[in-house]
């Protein structure tokens, strides 16, 4: 039987505090992979707590990839590897202090550990009713669901497939992605409010400030505070740089990498991320995912430097990456690589071979709109080896219209950074940065996220359940998780075309966007895939790919239906 000190947890809540310590002893071996813990009202007669206290725990562990929930079973413990030694030139940082106060929960550096340092920085979080930090009251209401279900947004492994496809539609309709509910909520009158105080209040000084490299110091400080509190990462204010959208923040990337390198981008995917990299002259190789992730196979076999992932929320597959999957991410980024690409040259003449080795960028875009459970850790706050870039936006939160994202990056890279780009201006203007600093503090973003949130959920929750209702036999996946869910229809190709127009239609009639995910992938990738899947199995699964469907609630939203 488990057995922890609950009078020891601090300022966690009981299922917080619980989820640690199982996720601890499954990262460590503790727990052996297997192993199948106890019953819910077993372990909470044990430990005195409720019972809904140790489901909300293991709920969350199914959900991040600790915890495979078997029906009429039980819980077991996932399978981990172990973690890989650092084998570059970058090994000795931590014994130099350099990065000390990295992340609240560290991945070890020895073969087979997974260290987990005491999460300082969730300690210190706030405990809000309603609120999205720290709260164990958003984790109950997840329990309403079915009881462990696997993986919450996980889809099956996709295959590429194009049986009767209707007509693609034009590329700027693809990635339904224009944060058009974020637009319709935001709470102009603080906002103005907040740009008013900025223009009585702020100097010459402060605005010119702005103008840096990095952008606002105190935006920057705003951000470290919220990452600290509602993500659990200790992000310090000098490692963020702020910049005029995701795309800004994807050039000085490669910049600051370097072009010479391969980066690999997942598929299905952003369609807009693999143009921008291949516009910046960069090599670019698209791999696929599976139900846990981005394939970790093809991705070595790509040969990549870095990989662009979204271990959270996959867009558009919904995939939540497992915790295996995510410590073979850290591992593979802890491997050293010299490939380049042939026909590109090298961005720099010299110093590159301080910033050589894999690196991850991290792209957390809807983090804030998971509505059931803790939120997923970023892979960040588990990297001790400094080899993550996190990157998150406004746009989903916000609008596209205020186009301001940023970027977390590791000590060793921050450093480049200020060497070699510390030269530029800021893309967005000083007035919006100093008056979305001022917006935060205030509390009025997270009011405004909140609210965004709670109607998300009744929007898909209205379309999902006119789409169980309908009778048209598809299955809803990934629910709670983002601001879109999957639907998976089976069938022949008569029938499968059949239930796409019924899809379509009733979606439609709510305000929602359906887009099949065979639009979101690389068209080279695809004919590989497809080739490589009827060789190894036949075609046994070549219509997953093709059978499932990307639903955007956004407009719902805006409906308020």
């Amino acid at each position: 039987m488990l057995s922890y000190d609950m009078e020891s947890r601090g300022r966690a809540s009981r299922y917080e505090y619980l989820y640690r310590c199982i996720r601890h002893d499954i990262a460590h071996g503790v727990i052996a992979p297997g192993e199948k813990l106890p019953s819910k009202r077993a372990l909470a007669k044990h430990l005195g707590v409720g019972v809904i206290t140790v489901e909300a725990a293991y709920t969350q562990l199914v959900a991040e990839g600790y915890v495979r929930a078997e029906e009429r079973r039980g819980y077991f413990a996932c399978k981990l590897a172990p973690a890989a030694q650092v084998d570059y030139p970058w090994s000795g940082l931590r014994s130099q202090g350099t990065s000390a106060s990295f992340s609240h929960v560290r991945e070890g550096e020895g073969e087979g550990k997974w260290e987990e340092s005491a999460p300082r920085a969730r300690e210190g979080s706030r405990e809000r009713e309603g609120g999205r930090c720290g709260s164990a009251t958003r984790a109950t209401s997840a329990l309403r669901e079915a009881e462990g279900a696997p993986a919450s947004a996980a889809v099956p492994a996709l295959a590429a497939n194009s049986p009767h496809a209707p007509a693609r539609p034009p590329a700027s309709a693809a990635p339904a992605f224009s944060g058009l509910a974020a637009t319709s909520l935001f709470p102009y009158t603080s906002w103005s409010k907040a740009m008013r105080r900025t223009l009585a209040d702020e100097t010459p000084a402060s605005l010119a400030e702005a103008a840096g490299a990095r952008g606002s110091l105190r935006l920057r400080r705003a951000i470290s505070a919220y990452l600290r509190e509602c993500r659990g990462m200790d992000a310090p204010a000098e490692r963020i740089v702020v910049a005029a959208g995701s795309q800004v923040l994807y050039q000085l990337i490669v910049q600051l990498l370097g072009r010479d390198r391969t980066f690999a981008v997942e598929t299905p995917g952003y369609p807009l991320l693999e143009k921008t990299y291949r516009a910046q002259g960069v090599c670019v190789a698209t791999v696929g995912v599976d139900g846990e992730g981005v394939d970790m196979r093809a991705l070595r076999e790509s040969c990549a430097d870095v990989a662009h992932v979204m271990p959270a929320h996959q867009f558009p597959t919904g995939v939540v990456a497992s915790a295996a999957r995510r410590r073979d991410l850290l591992n593979w980024s802890r491997k050293k690589t010299y490939s380049t690409c042939d026909n590109a040259e090298s961005s720099r003449d010299d110093g590159s071979a301080s910033i050589r080795g894999r690196f991850i960028v991290e792209d957390d875009y809807d983090a804030e709109f998971r509505m059931t459970g803790r939120p997923i850790p970023p892979l960040a706050s588990i990297d001790s080896a400094g080899r993550v870039i996190y990157l998150n936006s406004f746009a989903k939160s916000l609008g596209a219209a205020f186009r301001i994202a940023y970027m977390v990056l590791p000590p060793q890279l921050s450093d480049v950074f200020n060497a070699e780009l510390g030269f530029y201006s800021n893309t967005v203007s000083p007035l919006e940065q100093l008056a979305l600093a001022r917006f935060i503090e205030q509390g009025s973003y997270e009011r405004h996220v909140n609210r965004m949130r709670t109607q998300a959920k009744r929007a898909q929750d209205r379309v999902a359940c006119a789409l169980r209702e309908s009778g048209i036999g598809v299955e809803v996946r990934g629910l709670d998780c983002g601001l879109h869910f999957i639907v998976l229809s089976k069938g022949v190709d008569a029938e499968r075309l059949m239930r796409e127009n019924d899809l379509s239609r009733i979606c439609n009639a709510l305000g929602a966007r359906v887009v099949p995910l065979r639009e979101f992938a690389s068209r080279a990738c695809y004919r590989q895939r497809r080739g490589a899947m009827e060789r190894e199995q036949d075609g046994c699964e070549l219509g997953i790919w093709s059978d499932c469907y990307m639903v955007n609630c956004e407009h719902v939203i805006t409906l308020g239906m």
